[in-house]
């Protein structure tokens, strides 16, 4: 109805679709941009349509929580991470990836987790974002073990102390 109203039918194709399914090769798709919702929603959406992808889009890419297995999902699939940006809207952090093909692309766990680009960058909003999330892994932290009362799944509660290693080392 928008492209309609603003008389625009010749100059945009509106189509249906879920997912990545409304693409075809003939559109030679230059960059694809999933916006506003979990990273693993948006990493199910790549993976879903793997095979609509040319290897040559940018994917620009602003998930809402969820950053770590997308960006594994991009490793995993040779894309690499060219620009990561943390932007900071009333009290809620906005992470966007931008990322295209390459090879030999690895990234350690710790750069999966921060962002490869984020951790030499080091910006105000990144540096502000992993404060508030310290403060909320230690209040996890001693959550669970407060719950529990020394019962606490060990698993989860050594993933919650080595995140906070991880904070506390990149903060320092």
């Amino acid at each position: 109805r928008t492209v309609g109203d603003n008389g625009l039918q010749q100059r945009i194709s509106v189509r249906l679709a879920n997912g990545l399914a409304a693409i075809e090769a003939s559109d030679d798709i230059t960059a694809i941009s999933l916006c506003g919702m979990g990273g693993e929603t948006i990493r199910d959406i790549l993976d879903s349509g793997t095979a609509r992808l040319n290897g040559r889009e940018r994917l620009i890419l602003q998930p809402n929580g969820g950053e770590q297995p997308l960006r594994q999902w991009l490793m995993e699939n040779g894309y690499q991470i060219l620009h990561e940006e943390v932007l900071r809207e009333n009290r809620f952090y906005y992470e966007i990836i931008v990322a295209e093909r390459a090879e030999g692309v690895s990234y350690s766990a710790e750069q999966l987790y921060f962002g490869p680009l984020h951790m030499q960058a080091r910006s105000p909003q990144f540096v502000a974002k992993w404060q508030r999330l310290l403060r909320q892994k230690r209040k996890a932290l001693a959550g669970l073990e407060q719950a529990r009362q020394g019962q606490q799944p060990a698993q989860k509660v050594g993933e919650i102390e080595q995140q906070i290693a991880w904070i506390n080392q990149l903060l320092a």
